[in-house]
């Protein structure tokens, strides 16, 4: 069955069909260097890692979903799930943006990389620093005259970031309402089995709060979930917070983004229970030709009361929380260069993809195996660990000898002074530990290794 001749209507609207090519390249974007993918929604979706120099992780689809924690997938703060349903349901956890967008005596709906029919005609680019700690996605709206950009990065201190930017790029003023930050939080205690097999029990047990008079939530449990007949408190929490918006109505459920769709007042959201968690932001900004509004979302796990409060301190001056998570962002990316640095991993040609190249393969080797801290030294309290771990009557025998090693001892002298103990189970232990640290997941999350 053909189509008959003739544009194709969603509504009253004519979709737009794609007719540009895929290319790809090196950009400079506000002094940052990136590899670029250009019209990257014509391919095929895939799955990046973006490095952190901490326990915090992160993996983006090119279509836009993540996945983001620390530690291990039981601490995720979205659904985690294998990059085949990540990627074939983008919508189902991570960031969400909506614009409302009145311009003369119209209104227009615009979702930035969102699937569906394009009743605008829109680019949708994808950037990555070649040193793997940001990906920068873009979309330029040219029937609106807007260009919105979000990057997704961690840090140790700050966890997940996201800095996003709404540029007006020559039509002439505008006003923009927009609905933006995460959505599908996961408070701590919902590891990867419970939610897997119990969401819907989970979601039940979610609480859902904000924190007065700053721009903070936070996202628990009621209690540990579980079929035991005691008490089991849950201490940890989730925190989202934000800023850069002018006069934010914050929102901690799904429940409005409907109504704000339909252009319809949102209400601010300051308790919420038996929900997914979200972290949403309505506002509005009249945007002159030119000009830029932009604003930060942050997402963290596992906070407890001290960190709570430290957070509650810092957002009662936004100026300095900005300066410290920029920071921040900035020495996780310092610590990403030292580690690949370590491992010989600099070099710079005149091919600049090589020079790309070469750096990712070193930092994803690293990544799996592991990089020295410190060369060859030891530090005696990981050395007491891991021999503790390995052989318990092999590190009580020999405790004193093992918490007694000077900071800084070099490997070989190590190997040499257990030696002499005449212990042959400890020569074979101190033979096989090796002082590396780094190596963590860094391809497809339902891989357990590494």
């Amino acid at each position: 069955m053909t189509t008959p001749a003739g544009a194709i209507r969603f509504g009253s609207a004519v979709c737009h069909a794609p007719n540009a090519a895929v290319t790809d390249g090196f950009t400079t974007i506000e002094d940052d260097r990136y590899a670029a993918i250009y019209n990257v929604d014509l391919m095929a979706p895939f799955f990046m890692n973006i490095a952190s120099d901490s326990d915090a992780w992160l993996f983006v689809g090119s279509s836009g979903p993540f996945v983001a924690g620390r530690v291990s997938p039981d601490t995720a703060l979205f659904p985690y799930q294998t990059v085949d349903k990540i990627l074939r349901h983008p919508a189902t956890g991570g960031a969400r943006t909506v614009f409302l967008v009145s311009r003369g005596a119209g209104t227009y709906l615009w979702e930035p990389w969102q699937d569906g029919p394009r009743v605008y005609g829109i680019d949708r680019n994808l950037y990555k620093r070649p040193d793997g700690t940001a990906v920068l996605f873009e979309e330029v709206n040219h029937d609106l005259g807007l260009r919105f950009r979000w990057s997704l990065s961690a840090c140790d201190r700050f966890g997940l970031v996201r800095r996003a930017e709404l540029d007006e790029i020559g039509v002439g003023p505008a006003h923009v309402r927009y609905l933006d930050g995460w959505h599908q939080l996961i408070p701590p205690g919902v590891d990867q089995e419970t939610y897997a097999r119990y969401s819907y029990l989970a979601t039940a047990y979610m609480h859902h709060e904000r924190i007065p008079g700053i721009p903070l939530a936070v996202y628990s449990l009621n209690a540990a979930i579980t079929d035991r007949p005691e008490p089991s408190e849950s201490l940890r929490v989730a925190g989202a917070w934000s800023i850069g918006h002018p006069d934010p109505v914050i929102l901690l459920s799904d429940r409005q983004v409907g109504s704000f769709r339909s252009g319809a007042t949102v209400r601010p959201e300051l308790d919420i229970r038996g929900e997914m968690g979200a972290y949403l932001v309505a506002d509005g900004i009249q945007l002159p030709a030119g000009a830029r509004h932009g604003w930060y979302t942050v997402a963290d796990t596992r906070l407890d009361h001290a960190a709570v409060l430290d957070l509650r301190d810092l957002l009662s001056a936004p100026e300095a929380a900005e300066t410290a998570l920029v920071s921040a962002v900035a020495t996780n990316r310092a610590g990403v260069l030292r580690r690949v640095a370590a491992a010989d991993g600099l070099q710079r040609t005149a091919d600049e993809a090589a020079t790309v190249s070469h750096f990712s393969n070193v930092l994803f080797n690293i990544m799996r195996g592991g990089s020295f801290e410190d060369g060859y030294a030891i530090a005696p309290d990981d050395l007491a660990s891991y021999l503790s771990e390995q052989n318990r009557a092999v590190y009580d025998r020999h405790r004193a000898w093992i918490e007694g090693r000077a900071a800084g001892l070099a490997l070989q002298t190590l190997w040499r002074e257990a030696a002499q103990l005449g212990d042959p189970q400890l020569v074979r232990l101190v033979h096989s530990y090796l002082p590396l640290t780094f190596s963590r997941r860094h391809g497809d999350p339902s891989r357990p290794w590494n």
